[in-house]
């Protein structure tokens, strides 16, 4: 069965409020050992996205504010859309995050590349491993090379 985003996705997403300083941000940031910070409005509606990236781009820190320097427009997906689709939407717009909406279109979780690198890792686990190759080396005789000719079908 398909992974869905709600099954790889990070929950308890910190988010800032508009009029937060870069600085705060950086700090917030560095302090959860996150890259992604939802940026919200006073009613509490995702207007945009921090990343490291962006809070390298500014000129100042300390004077610039999140909304200056946050990524627009954001890029959402379903809880339960197959984690597939994040995939695809990272790539088709180079962006390293995607914000997992549920049916109400609240802020429920957040896919990054870390999450999918990590779901890699876990499925690569599960695959057998490859028996190594025998050489010509690893075998001392010409009946052995006979044999594992045969037993190769070759």
């Amino acid at each position: 069965m398909a992974k869905l985003a709600r099954d790889v996705m990070t929950n308890n997403v910190i988010m800032v409020s508009a009029g937060t300083t870069l600085a705060d941000a950086h700090k917030l940031m560095k302090n959860h050992h996150i890259r992604h910070l939802p940026i919200v409005d006073k009613d509490q509606r995702i207007m945009g996205v921090l990343s490291e990236r962006d809070i390298l781009k500014s000129a100042n820190i300390y004077q610039s504010h999140v909304e200056e320097m946050m990524s627009q427009p954001v890029v959402w997906m379903a809880e339960d859309e197959p984690i597939n689709s994040a995939v695809e939407k990272m790539l088709e717009k180079k962006i390293s995050s995607v914000l997992v909406g549920n049916s109400e279109d609240q802020l429920i979780g957040i896919v990054t590349t870390d999450d999918l690198l990590q779901l890699l890792a876990q499925s690569l686990d599960k695959v057998p491993k490859k028996q190594p190759l025998s050489t010509l080396f690893d075998i001392e005789s010409l009946d052995e090379i006979a044999y594992k000719i045969s037993q190769t079908g070759i």
